[in-house]
């Protein structure tokens, strides 16, 4: 879009917390079931010209999955599911069970053996029953089907995306029109979300996907112009497939956006320089600064962009 300004003031629900300040851009949910842990708000740091890190390691469990967690689970109890299963590398599993102690549910989570240690710990919980599973997708799929319990699994929820769109909502609040926006993205449900809260504001800056050159099947499609790698750093990216494929892709042309493949070396180059500026963050929020340098290098004109860094380190 070629606007150089941009100014826009939100309704917004003072008296509510997280997500939920914006309740009138969000799909209703009768008010009794809006959960909350203070989530949403997060910092944005100016890092350079022109470029804003939003700190959504700063969210209180420690990633931007507290804003989709806020919302699904919500919606969970209001349609009256007590028993909830997830699938997930880490960062969601953490979200959900802490969701899931607040509202009194059971959590079930399918995680790879390969979890982190400090990750798993912070999972654990009275309310939750953790399985380790070399197929942790397709096992969580199929005990969700055959208990009847609900699959939290936001890529294939309607409302999976939802609590995202407030991330799109405060960066227009706090910095106006904004031209160019990377993230780290595994299945692109948050990309979906954020999308989603800028066009109900009427733009859509370029999205940037980021991923790593060992998991990379969004970016490389945009991205040739890396080595493939089997280490990968950045391991809250791991999804190989994603329900959401084509809409993503379509999401990422429409805005005139761009994917970006990080080999290891600059995640680790990118997060020395974060280091240096006080900012410690996850090896995924390195990744998508990477990735802003290297648009540059390879001659991208951007403007004003904002920067996620989408969850702390464990």
């Amino acid at each position: 879009m070629a606007k150089s300004k941009f100014s826009i003031k939100l309704s917004k629900e003072e008296g509510r917390k997280g997500i939920w300040r914006f309740w009138a851009y969000l799909t209703p949910l009768q008010e009794q079931f809006s959960l909350s842990l203070g989530e949403g708000n997060t910092p944005e740091v100016i890092f350079e010209d022109k470029l804003i890190l939003k700190r959504e390691d700063k969210n209180p469990t420690g990633s931007l999955k507290d804003r989709g967690m806020a919302y699904l689970i919500s919606w969970a109890c209001q349609n009256g599911f007590k028993n909830l299963v997830l699938s997930s590398s880490g960062n969601a599993a953490i979200s959900a069970a802490a969701f899931c102690d607040l509202a009194k549910l059971n959590l079930f989570v399918f995680v790879s053996p390969s979890i982190e240690k400090k990750k798993m710990e912070k999972i654990a919980g009275n309310r939750v029953k953790i399985f380790k599973s070399s197929r942790p997708v397709s096992d969580a799929t199929k005990f969700a089907q055959e208990n009847k319990y609900f699959n939290l699994r936001p890529s294939i929820n309607r409302f999976g995306s939802e609590g995202y769109q407030t991330i799109a909502f405060e960066i227009a609040e706090s910095q106006g029109f904004i031209e160019d926006l990377f993230l780290p993205v595994s299945s692109g449900v948050a990309l979906k979300g954020i999308a989603e809260g800028f066009k109900k504001l009427g733009f859509l800056p370029r999205f940037h996907l980021c991923q790593p050159a060992a998991v990379c099947p969004l970016a490389s499609i945009f991205d040739h112009n890396f080595v493939p790698e089997k280490k990968n750093l950045a391991k809250s990216l791991v999804a190989r497939y994603t329900p959401l494929r084509q809409e993503i892709i379509n999401l990422i042309k429409e805005s005139s956006g761009s994917g970006w493949v990080i080999n290891n070396q600059a995640i680790l180059e990118a997060e020395k320089i974060l280091a240096k500026n006080l900012v410690t963050t996850s090896y995924e929020g390195a990744l998508a600064l990477a990735a802003v340098f290297k648009a540059r290098e390879q001659g991208l004109k951007l403007g004003k962009t904002v920067c996620l860094l989408t969850g702390t380190r464990y």
